[in-house]
Parts: C-alpha cells; sequence; structure tokens
C-alpha cells in the first residue's frame, strides 16, 4: 500500500511512545537530523496516523496501553505492503524473546535503553539509505515489468494479429509469467483449407518464448503459398533445429481441416489431440512423433485422418492444462478435463473451453499455474470468409484488351521427387513474386491443386477415388497413397504454366501431364449430376471447370489444359 495523505516538506518520522520525555529526547535528534516529527502515545494512534500521513521512519517502543508496539508494527507492515517503511524498536525490555517477536513483527532494527544518541542517529542514517535504495530498486523493477509488458505485447501481436475464422476457432492462451512459451496459429490455405498449430516450447517465460516470432512467419507465409501441412513441419523442423539452444525444442500438433471437414492432425509431443462428438470422445490422436528442433531433419511425417460432422469438435491443449495442480498437489489431469467436456452440451467451442476454464479454475482455486495454459477448440465446419471469392471473373476481360506482357514456367517431376517436391505451392509462389500477392490467387490455387492432385493420384499412383466411399475410405485411401508414393520409382508429372498480363489482371494457361493411360473424361465433364456431398469422385474436375474459362483433355485424359482469367484487387 502507497501512503496517499499529504505530503511534508521534510521526511516525517513517527515516534511512538507513551512516556512524554521518551518522545521529548527522540524528536531533539530527530529534529537535528533536519528531518520532520509527529507523535502518537500507542499503538492505535501510530496505526492511524501512517493511514493519515506520508510516514518514512518509525521509532516504536514496545510495551504500551491499549495496544503495544509489535502488534502495531505488524499491521503498518501489512498496510505498507510493497513500501519500504523502516521501523525501529526502542525499549527498556530485556530479552532475546522481546528482540525475537519484534523482529519477526516486521521490525528493521532493536535498541535497548539506555543507549548513547549517536547510536540511534547511526542507526537511522542506515535506514533511510536503504529506503531511498529500496525506492530506486522499486522503480527500477517498475520500469522493467512495463518494459517487459511493452515486448510481451508487441510480440504476442506480431504472432497472433494474422490469426483468422476467431469468430469460429476458440483459443484461450494463460501465461505462467509475462511472456508464454505457448504459440496458438491459424492460417487459411489459398483454397480454403484451415491449418491450426498449437506449439508448447520448453519451459515458459521469455527464454521460451523467443522462437514464436520466425515459427508464425514461416507457418503463415507457407500456409499462404499452399504449402502442405508436412511442408510446413518440415521447414519449422529445420528452423527450429538451427535457432534454438541445446536442451530447448518445440512440442507440437497441426491441424488442416478442409471446408468439408475432412480433418488431417500430426502429433508432435503435445497431450493427445482429441475429437468429441456432443461432449463424447470419438478419436485420440497421440504423439507418435518427437517434438520439433530435436533432429536436423523429419524422416518419416504421418497423419492420422477423419471426416468430421458439423457438430464435432477437435481440441488441442498444452501439458499446463493436464498438469495444473491444486494445493494438495494433485495434477488435473485427463479425467476432470473430460468430464468438464461431457458436462457441456451447447456444441460451441467457446463454450467447451470455457467449461474446461470453470472446472480448472475450481480445482486450482486461486493457486497460480506453474505452466503456460493453452486450449483450442475447432468445430467441424470452418467457413472462410473469402471463400466466395474464388470463382474466376469471365466474360470481363475481352481478347481486344490484352497485351504483350508473358511469361513462362515449367516443371517435370519424376520418380520419388514426385513424394518430395509439391509443384503447386512452387508455381504460386512464382505467381506471388511476379504478379503481387492477393485474394485472386484462391481459385487459382484450388485449380492447380485439384488438376495435379488427379494427375499423381489417378494417372501416377492410379487410385480409384471410389475407396473413399466406404465408412473409413479416407483413411484406406490416404494410406495407401502413401505407400504408393514411398515406393515409387518411375512416373512423371510436368506442369507448364503461361501467364499473360492484362491492363487490370492476367490469363493464365496452364497444360498438366501426366505419365499415366488416361481415364473416360468424356463421361465426367458430360456429367453435372456428381459431385454431391455423397459422392466423392469427379467433384475435383466440376470445381475445375466452374472456376476456369475453359477446361480440355487430350492423350485420352491424360494431359489437361486449362485458361483462368482473374482481376486485381
Amino acid at each position: 500500500m502507497t501512503n496517499t495523505g499529504r505530503k511534508s516538506e521534510k521526511d516525517l518520522v513517527l515516534i511512538v511512545d507513551d512516556m512524554r520525555v521518551h518522545q521529548m529526547t527522540q524528536a531533539a535528534l530527530v529534529a537535528k537530523m533536519d528531518l520532520g516529527v509527529t507523535f502518537a502515545k500507542n499503538g492505535l494512534e501510530a496505526v492511524e496516523k501512517y493511514r493519515q500521513l506520508d510516514i518514512s521512519l518509525i521509532l516504536m517502543d514496545v510495551n504500551m496501553p491499549e495496544m503495544g508496539g509489535i502488534e502495531a508494527t505488524r499491521l503498518i507492515k501489512k498496510l505498507a505492503g510493497d513500501d519500504f517503511i523502516p521501523v525501529i524498536f526502542i525499549s527498556g525490555a530485556e530479552g532475546h524473546d522481546v528482540i525475537r517477536c519484534a523482529i519477526e513483527a516486521g521490525g528493521d532494527d532493536f535498541i535497548q535503553r539506555p543507549f548513547p544518541f549517536e547510536l540511534l542517529e547511526g542507526k537511522i542514517t542506515a535506514l533511510r539509505r536503504i529506503a531511498q535504495l529500496y525506492g530506486q530498486v522499486t522503480e527500477l523493477n517498475a520500469l522493467r515489468a512495463h518494459e517487459v509488458e511493452v515486448a510481451e505485447q508487441l510480440l504476442s501481436g506480431a504472432v497472433e494479429s494474422g490469426n483468422v475464422a476467431l469468430d469460429q476457432v476458440y483459443i484461450h492462451k494463460q501465461p505462467a509469467e509475462t511472456f508464454s512459451g505457448d504459440v496458438q496459429l491459424t492460417a487459411f490455405r489459398p483454397n480454403g483449407d484451415l491449418n491450426v498449430f498449437l506449439g508448447d516450447f520448453t519451459g515458459h517465460g521469455l527464454t521460451a518464448s523467443f522462437g514464436a516470432l520466425p515459427l508464425s512467419e514461416t507457418f503463415r507465409a507457407m500456409t499462404a503459398k499452399g504449402y502442405d501441412a508436412e511442408e510446413i513441419l518440415a521447414q519449422i523442423n529445420r528452423q527450429m533445429y538451427r535457432l534454438l539452444p541445446t536442451g530447448l525444442f518445440l512440442a507440437a500438433a497441426i491441424v488442416t481441416l478442409t471446408p468439408e471437414g475432412e480433418a488431417r492432425i500430426w502429433n508432435g509431443g503435445v497431450p493427445d489431440v482429441m475429437i468429441f462428438s456432443h461432449g463424447k470422445l470419438v478419436k485420440r490422436v497421440v504423439s507418435d512423433h518427437p517434438p520439433l528442433g530435436i533432429l536436423p531433419h523429419m524422416n518419416e511425417i504421418k497423419f492420422d485422418l477423419c471426416v468430421m460432422q458439423p457438430n464435432d469438435h477437435i481440441i488441442m491443449v498444452s501439458d499446463g492444462v493436464l498438469e495444473a495442480q491444486n494445493q494438495a498437489g494433485e495434477m488435473f489431469d485427463e479425467k476432470r478435463f473430460l468430464n468438464a467436456i461431457a458436462d457441456d452440451d451447447s456444441l460451441q467451442p467457446n463454450s467447451l473451453v470455457n467449461s474446461v476454464l470453470t472446472s480448472l479454475g475450481d480445482f486450482m482455486a486461486g493457486i497460480a499455474p506453474s505452466d503456460d495454459i493453452s486450449l483450442i477448440a475447432i468445430p467441424g465446419r470452418v467457413v472462410n470468409g473469402k471463400s466466395e471469392q474464388l470463382a474466376t471473373i469471365k466474360d470481363s476481360v475481352k481478347e481486344k484488351s490484352l497485351i504483350h506482357d508473358v511469361w513462362n514456367w515449367s516443371l517435370e517431376l519424376q520418380g520419388q521427387s514426385l513424394a518430395r517436391i509439391n509443384p503447386v505451392a512452387q508455381l504460386l509462389s512464382r505467381l506471388q513474386e511476379s504478379e503481387g500477392v492477393g485474394d485472386k490467387w484462391n481459385s487459382i490455387f484450388s485449380i492447380l491443386t485439384e488438376l495435379y492432385v488427379n494427375a499423381l493420384d489417378h494417372g501416377v499412383l492410379k487410385l480409384e477415388s471410389s475407396m473413399k466411399e466406404a465408412p473409413d475410405g479416407f483413411m484406406k485411401y490416404f494410406s495407401e497413397r502413401v505407400q504408393r508414393l514411398e515406393s515409387l520409382s518411375s512416373g512423371s508429372v510436368s506442369v507448364y504454366l503461361q501467364h499473360m498480363r492484362l491492363p487490370n489482371g492476367g490469363r493464365l494457361q496452364v497444360r498438366i501431364d501426366d505419365s499415366g493411360d488416361g481415364f473416360d473424361y468424356q463421361y465426367w465433364l458430360g456429367n453435372k449430376k456428381f459431385g454431391n456431398e455423397s459422392q466423392f469422385s469427379g467433384r475435383g474436375i466440376l470445381l475445375v471447370s466452374e472456376l476456369s474459362e475453359s477446361i480440355s483433355y487430350t492423350n485420352n485424359g491424360a494431359s489437361v489444359e486449362i485458361v483462368s482469367v482473374y482481376q486485381n484487387e
């Protein structure tokens, strides 16, 4: 507590004694030291004087009527809080017990009568010097705390300001110290997929948070360019391996959720990522991978796959939630966590998180967390607010407006390079570098992704879309895809792009050739009834035909060419 009473021109010393002669002798010395003086004849008056005045030092008797000096000192020190108010006990009482009780009550020194005035003068001077130093340290600590708070706000702003879909994905963070070692990131890929990342650096505080900024920049830049989660994780791992000191690493989990509710989940060192349906736990994604930054390279990156229903939720938590302890040293643990989820039937992400936080708060009963706390709740469907802009602009640019500003780009992948390299992300990066960033590339990314995936999956790997129709079809399909990619020794996909700049946009002509045998493209181009929610075959071709100016197949379907026109924002 800081005194807010009237200020004295001189530092004010409170002399507390029930004997007038003692007050006068001590006051003479205090006045000689050019200090102000005020009096109290017992402990009650001393406490009241302290409340009213700006006292800088107290000379306190031990034995007084109504309230003694030891009890008064205990109350004054409590009122002072973080302020240092020196208290010197002056008493004729003898014995170690009296001195011990006085010091335990908050006394800073003890003088036994009779004493030379030089002794009291020296102790007053020494304690005033300590009080001044204490005040300087307090000011420096306050300045440091303010600077740390500003730094944390700047860091959090830089890391979190780019998060998207916060009206649908609910994120809660609670640092154990000013700086948090937990990182929560969300970003949309150009095709509307949502990437959600939870990271937990070793420990907490400033040391644990300094990797957050480069991590968030890499995550957002690669997501915006359309890189898959595998490639994002591999790059973050390389980055953390270079940046983090020995003994520091990043436990993490990432979720990629498509607009249709197809979820791909990877867990490397955080508690189980859980999927709930109406409060019931239906799936766990355990940590089968080491945290990021430990090894220079990630040898194997495998995802768990599932199809989410609109009312399902994915819950991601840091270990600070499950390992939070109450006063008895018990952990909150997973059982209490699951009970909190089960008790909530609102089906809203924020409500689910708040149910956990309420249960956690009741359990800890005011105990500060010893580790950073993070919770993320992702609904089964997340809508990109900009997804309506995916439709390309047709009939807006006429041939007569074309200008001669053309460049070409091509890439051919063979064998194992098909498993390592994402040409769509490279192509999109090339477009952004040459023609600028923006939402205009959303439809282009969707077109390129569908065409390339069709060429790779069906042309080279010879996978059948009908595999997805079974209840667990997606998992089998992607598992088979991974196996065939790993054993791939032949086959190729070539991508050719020509870009023509227009007065207010551009025109893209893209051709993709694969080494496969082709397919009955005429059936799919002529069938306008496919692509419903229960039909997994042909939806990509329908999407491309809707987003493109034109689409044409040759070479029995092993070659496809599209033309797409876009406008600048």
